[in-house]
């Protein structure tokens, strides 16, 4: 009975010392880190049900680049505050069809079908969270969210469009990108030896997707969000 009480404490005490490990509160011998990220993405931005009430609109997913850079403040061992610095492209395509009624471009009953591309770059700033649990002592497992804010440098839209029925002057859709978006990044990613870096992310943007355009008196908007997956290797120093 001895004997299995010693050997149950020893057990306890050595669960009790790798859950240390595993969720360290230690302080951190280094205050300040950064580190270099390369990523791609497949991205959506996407139009509001009621930006063409009477037509049929799918957007798809595009792929692109992310390339940046991270400054870690390192409050604990478990916890840091890193916000980041990246260049970003983002594609994707599009298809309308319907009537241009209800667009507000004609009410002629013109029926339309229309398809494109789109691109953009973007400078995009993110403030994560990172909560790190210590796997093994070349592994290190990180939960990481926060918001972001993202400017767009650049965007454009390939058109390609014909009419079916009836006539009209331009596209049924040829909106630029909204300037600046808001929006949540989260996600997961593993550090190795300490300084190698993979990660998963994904951006939810929060606010409307497209700029508004002004129609005699009257603003219309096409709603929408943003959206991505970004998937990332990096080097922390």
């Amino acid at each position: 009975m001895k004997r299995f009480l010693i050997g149950a404490m020893c057990a306890a005490t050595a669960l009790c010392a790798t859950a240390a490990d595993f969720f360290s509160t230690e302080k951190c011998d280094e205050l300040f880190t950064f580190g270099a990220r390369l990523g791609v993405n497949t991205s959506n931005r996407t139009l509001g049900d009621d930006a063409y009430p009477s037509c049929y609109h799918h957007e798809s997913w595009g792929n692109g680049l992310d390339v940046g850079a991270v400054v870690s403040l390192n409050i604990r061992n478990y916890l840091a505050i890193q916000p980041g610095f990246f260049f970003e492209t983002r594609s994707g395509a599009y298809t309308i069809m319907g009537t241009a009624e209800g667009s507000g471009l004609s009410s002629d009953g013109s029926e339309i079908a229309q398809a494109g591309r789109r691109r953009s770059y973007n400078f995009t700033v993110p403030v994560l969270a990172v909560f790190g649990f210590n796997v093994t002592d070349g592994l290190r497992w990180n939960v990481e969210a926060g918001p972001y804010v993202s400017f767009v440098l650049d965007s454009s839209l390939k058109n390609k469009r014909f009419v079916v029925n009836g006539n009209a002057d331009e596209p049924l859709f040829s909106q630029k990108a909204a300037g600046v978006d808001f929006g949540f990044k989260m996600g997961t990613a593993f550090e190795i030896l300490d300084h190698y870096y993979i990660g998963a992310h994904y951006m939810a943007g929060c606010l409307p997707a497209w700029k508004d355009r002004s129609l005699g008196n009257v603003t219309k908007t096409f709603g929408g969000v943003t959206k991505a997956w970004v998937f990332s290797i990096g080097y922390n120093f």
